[in-house]
């Protein structure tokens, strides 16, 4: 949990204090609206550090619920991230690195699940 907590703690800062930079790590471009939606996006993702970054610790019953919603949430950034990717929307190299980056912590989690689930 705590390397995934300082990967979006990182994400969040940028896109909380330099979104438009951000963007166009990602091949895209944005009206004002869309950096103010993009600083709520970071917001979001250092809330998601924060959270992970305190439960680092909790015992298995109380983590596996973090687990879970960990799993489904990188599931569900790792759907979007190829469909932006796919359909051109994200350009730059960050684009297939967001995919990348759902993609290990979907399994590295996943995989936690199940192992602990099994034992």
């Amino acid at each position: 949990m705590t390397i995934k907590a300082v990967v979006v703690a990182l994400f969040g800062l940028g896109f909380l204090l330099i979104p438009a930079w951000m963007g166009t790590l990602f091949g895209t471009s944005t009206d004002e609206t869309g950096l103010l939606l993009g600083r709520f996006f970071g917001m979001a993702w250092i809330f998601e550090a924060i959270l992970l970054w305190l439960c680092k610790n909790f015992p298995w019953p109380e983590a596996q619920k973090i687990v879970i919603a960990i799993v489904i949430s990188n599931l569900i950034g790792l759907v979007l991230s190829l469909m932006a990717v796919i359909g051109g929307m994200f350009s730059g190299i960050m684009g297939w690195l967001s995919v990348v980056l759902f993609l290990i912590f979907v399994v590295v989690f996943g995989y936690f699940l199940l192992v602990k689930k099994s034992t």
